[in-house]
């Protein structure tokens, strides 16, 4: 009974109100399971801390391991090889680089999950309020929020089991780190007819799968990438009062511009020549 009236006091108190504490832990993890019905009430509950409380630590922890685990002399000689440094150096010197890279993808990995994550949280709920707008379903941007919290708890699940695949090796090289989790349908083709070169042992691209703009494309169709999708469009059409039928493809919709911009549209401006050319 004390329990419960603690409970019961938090829910009702204005912080408890504000950071969405009325829908308790368990409830708001039933959208991974009960998607239909949860994630309306932790949408009109605004339950939005716990899913990206989640969201932001798996992806900062799952960051910092990969970058622990990672060998990162196979990014580092490569690099001293194309610039013709290699035999200048010293070995020492060499050690210091490989520290040095170490440690800034250790920072970059948990800078990613403590601030990326939230920003990329709050730029789709502010592209979700735009869009409810623009059709006539104004929103608001808390339940917005929400929506785009919940939905991020399926990459958190995703980021979780990267966390515990990566503690599992001793080490990893680049090419096994990106197929650590192979979860989109881009790594399972690739990996159909996996060779390895007989000197530094790295997974071979099958003939004829060349890293494109195919391949990305590829990629977004990622079991994770799906569920989030599915999360999504429930959450704007509980923010919306839109039926489901209609909510849920634009919300997916939505989803997927935002992710094929990040992964194939940057990417693609960052080489100067389109996602193609890659």
């Amino acid at each position: 009974m004390g329990e419960q009236a603690g409970h019961a006091i938090v829910e009702r108190s204005p912080v408890g109100q504000r950071y969405g504490v009325r829908m308790r832990a368990p409830r708001v993890l039933a959208v991974l399971f009960d998607p239909v019905s949860a994630v309306g009430e932790a949408v009109s509950s605004r339950a939005w801390l716990l899913p990206l409380l989640l969201s932001v630590g798996l992806t900062a922890a799952a960051s910092a391991a990969l970058a622990v685990r990672l060998d990162q002399a196979r990014l580092v000689l490569p690099k001293l090889e194309a610039a013709g440094e290699l035999s200048k150096v010293s070995e020492r010197e060499i050690a210091e680089q490989v520290e040095q890279a170490e440690r800034v993808a250790i920072v970059a990995g948990v800078a990613s999950g403590l601030f990326v994550v939230p920003m990329i949280a709050l730029c789709a709920a502010a592209g979700l309020w735009l869009m409810s707008w623009l059709l006539g379903r104004r929103a608001g941007f808390t339940e917005l929020f929400t929506a785009v919290c919940v939905a991020m708890l399926p990459l958190a699940v995703g980021q979780g089991v990267t966390l515990a695949a990566a503690l599992r090796q001793p080490s990893l090289s680049p090419a096994m780190a990106k197929a650590l989790v192979p979860s989109s349908l881009g790594q399972l083709l690739a990996g159909a007819a996996p060779t390895t070169t007989a000197v530094a042992g790295e997974p071979k691209t099958p003939s004829g799968f060349k890293p494109t703009a195919t391949r990305a494309l590829l990629e977004l169709a990622d079991f994770f990438h799906l569920w989030a999708a599915l999360l999504l469009g429930l959450g704007f059409a509980a923010a919306t009062k839109w039926s489901l039928a209609r909510a849920v493809p634009i919300g997916a919709l939505l989803y997927f511009l935002v992710v094929a911009a990040v992964t194939i549209g940057l990417p693609g401006l960052a080489s100067g020549g389109g996602g193609a050319g890659r």
